[in-house]
């Protein structure tokens, strides 16, 4: 079993990328989440089975991630002071790769949308929803089929370095299943961290 990166190597690749990238001399939120933005995100993360409904048997999944994304603003950011907000909806490519309980991948798209609160300046919290479907070769006894649903539910922050990059860390809650299309469909559920850096551009 190959293992998932800890913490403090989490932190390490945090570091390393905040000391190369120098913030710029002024940020601006209103700017940076104009309405006609676009951005593209780059972002990795990984997850272990979370066995909330205290089932007598369950198979130890874990995973690591890659999930791409490309939003576009449509919205003006709206609200006052801390409440300051602005709405991101996007695409979000999403290949899994499973470390256990054997190797297996998913390979999909799931539609994103996350909501910023960016009246904190260059910290900006979210709040973030997803539901994707893929094709899976996982074969285990909470799920055997090769069609997957997902769906997540989370938040984080990002951080932005200079005034059109930002770098984002966050925790998802990941629950998979095959929307009944084929039995077994017991699904499951995992707790799942994603850290990325994202490019706004005009």
């Amino acid at each position: 079993m190959r293992p998932i990166p800890n913490p403090r190597e989490w932190g390490l690749a945090v570091l390393m990328v905040l000391s190369l990238v120098r913030p710029g001399a002024a940020y601006d939120p209103e700017g940076a989440f104009a309405k006609g933005t676009t951005i593209f995100g780059l972002q990795a993360g990984g997850g272990v089975h979370n066995n909330i409904e205290e089932e007598a048997f369950v198979s130890d999944i874990s995973f690591v991630n890659f999930t791409p994304r490309v939003s576009h603003l449509f919205f003006l950011p709206f609200g006052s002071g801390l409440l300051r907000s602005a709405f991101e909806p996007g695409l979000e490519g999403w290949f899994q790769y499973y470390v256990s309980p054997k190797s297996a991948t998913a390979e999909g798209l799931k539609v994103a949308l996350r909501y910023h609160f960016i009246g904190l300046g260059r910290f900006v919290p979210y709040l973030e929803v997803l539901a994707g479907a893929a094709g899976t070769s996982l074969k285990v006894p909470e799920i055997d089929s090769v069609f997957t649903s997902v769906l997540e539910g989370g938040g984080g922050a990002s951080y932005f370095v200079t005034d059109t990059v930002a770098l984002s860390f966050g925790y998802r809650f990941q629950h998979i299943s095959n929307g009944n299309t084929s039995a077994p469909n017991r699904g499951f559920n995992s707790d799942s961290g994603v850290f990325g850096v994202s490019y706004f551009f005009k």
